[in-house]
């Protein structure tokens, strides 16, 4: 370690990979803030983020109720959601391309496609008749694309 802390070798700098992280998860609150903007009614960003600071910090700014819903209750959410889905989808189709060593693996490839499609043929009559519930189909089609 040298006097400032730093390891032997390491700069200190922000490094390229360090720069496309910090742009990767720029871009990725520029994404969900403008997904919780945009909808059929429009509300503006300073409401928004109005919105984070009064339920994240208590911060007391006045603010029209059925808007603060609006954005607390469905917009955040949803964006926050599809944010997350998209990165497990992401992760998956990463592990899936380094278990198998091809950069151009797929579902198709070991037929994760076939289970899923089946766990969605026996999940939609459980579901239309709760007979057990979503999880059924969902295990069923994990295990029939094994």
């Amino acid at each position: 370690m040298t006097a400032a802390g730093i390891p032997p070798g390491v700069s200190g700098r922000v490094t390229g990979l360090g720069l496309k992280l910090l742009a990767a998860v720029a871009l990725l609150a520029v994404t969900v803030l403008a997904g919780t903007c945009i909808g059929e009614t429009a509300i503006p960003l300073e409401t928004v983020a109005m919105t984070l600071a009064n339920r994240l910090f208590d911060a007391g700014y006045p603010l029209d109720r059925i808007d603060e819903g609006i954005v607390w209750a469905y917009r955040l959410t949803r964006a926050i959601v599809a944010a997350s889905c998209g990165a497990v989808l992401a992760v998956s189709g990463v592990v899936l391309q380094s278990l198998l060593r091809n950069p151009l693996a797929e579902p198709y490839l070991l037929g994760i496609s076939a289970g899923a499609s089946t766990g969605a043929c026996v999940d939609a009559p459980c579901l239309a008749s709760n007979i057990f519930g979503s999880s059924a189909g969902s295990s069923i089609g994990r295990v029939s694309g094994l």
